[in-house]
């Protein structure tokens, strides 16, 4: 795909409601550990359309949208804005934030937190050594569905996969630092 607004001008419309993800996931998690959580990533907590790649403005593709201050943890907001997903459903990751993580694997954390929209069931993933080693043995399948007419590309992560925990051990792991 050599258009660098393709995906953007398919999701352009989700913006809005991610961003207010993004914003809830700040606010809970400062309201349960008192850390302050910044946004980080391109066209994080923003529906403003930025045209061109994350390079053009200075990102790397897939970085992760929020830094918890004061830690090395970075995370992911993402998940179904379809309130028909199941509970069950594998959590589909897309590739570019996997490689993101992996790339800084061993600078900092990367977690991603699957915001369930049928009912708002927050899941997390900590994307450390262990779970890329599993990814590089074919453990996960690769997805590709045909959304909005267009052919889509996602890591499935199987929902009772050992890697998919609650929103607690995300919380732990941050209250563990102070």
């Amino acid at each position: 795909m050599n258009d660098p607004n393709f995906w953007k001008d398919q999701y352009h419309h989700t913006w809005q409601r991610a961003s207010a993800r993004e914003t809830a996931i700040i606010e809970r998690i400062k309201r349960e550990t008192g850390r302050t959580v910044i946004l980080c990533g391109l066209g994080a907590g923003s529906d403003q359309y930025l045209s061109g790649t994350a390079a053009s403005y200075g990102y790397e593709k897939g970085s992760a949208d929020l830094h918890v201050l004061g830690t090395n943890i970075y995370l992911e907001v993402t998940g179904p804005q379809s309130k028909a997903v199941p509970l069950t459903a594998p959590l589909w990751i897309r590739p570019d934030k996997l490689n993101n993580a992996r790339i800084h694997n061993h600078e900092h954390e990367t977690w991603i937190i699957h915001w369930l929209e049928r009912d708002g069931t927050l899941r997390v993933i900590h994307l450390n050594g262990e779970f890329f080693e599993e990814l590089e043995k074919g453990m996960f399948k690769t997805a590709t569905p045909m959304i909005r007419g267009a052919r889509e590309m996602y890591i499935e992560i199987p929902a009772n996969s050992r890697f998919v925990k609650p929103w607690s051990t995300l919380i732990a792991r941050l209250r563990e630092l102070d």
